[in-house]
Parts: structure tokens; sequence; C-alpha cells
């Protein structure tokens, strides 16, 4: 009797120490922006890499981005602005980091939005 006791604690355990490395908060997903060099419509070229940094994929992500302005076409499957936000990937869950460039005067301070869900396998 004790034996399956002690399964069912195991995995009890298992299940809550498992919990732990499922989760991705806004602080986990780093925004990196840089001057690529190049000048677009005379305005320089900013390049934006967002990195995952927890196990989890991460859906519905979006970046907050009021007033944002590119003289360059962003592929809109990688980002696309609607309204004050920015989605990214599509939503579809993003895995690895996702890069796209844009060209205005200044960098702009892009934010995640913190209602992304996230998918743990």
């Amino acid at each position: 009797m004790a034996t399956p006791v002690k399964v069912l604690i195991l995995a009890f355990v298992m299940l809550l120490v498992g919990k732990g490395d499922c989760q991705c908060f806004p602080k986990d997903i780093e925004i990196v922006q840089s001057k690529t060099g190049a000048v677009v419509q005379q305005k320089p070229e900013w390049k934006v890499t967002i990195n995952k940094n927890c196990p989890c994929a991460i859906l519905n992500a979006s970046l907050v981005c009021p007033g944002f302005q590119t003289v360059e076409p962003i592929d809109p499957s990688v980002m696309h602005k609607q309204g004050d936000g920015c989605l990214l990937n599509r939503g579809e869950p993003i895995i690895q980091p996702i890069s796209f460039s844009y060209a205005w005067d200044d960098s702009y301070p892009f934010k995640i939005d913190p209602g992304f869900q996230i998918a743990c396998s």
C-alpha cells in the first residue's frame, strides 16, 4: 500500500516542479535595437530583434507601439501594426528570436504587451 502512495506523492511533486519551468513573463522577452548603417529615404535603418529568454513558446505576442512610424515596409508576417499594438509573427508561436527592420529618425521605444499567452510542452 505504501508504494502507490509514494508514487502519487512523487507524481504530484514532479507536477509542481515541472510547472515552474513553463512560465514566461514580460521581463523574459528582450527587445534589442541597433542601427544597421543603412539609410532609407534619408532616415537611418534600425534592426529590432525580439529574444525569448524562457523555455516556452509565446503566442499572440504584441509590442506596445502607439505612434510608431517607418518609411521602410515591414513584412506583416513578422510585425503588423494594429492600432496602438504591433502583432508579432501573426500571433503564431514564437520559439526562436524574430527580427525586423524599420527606418525612422530615432529608435522607437518598443515594449512587450504583457497580454501574450504561453505554450509549454
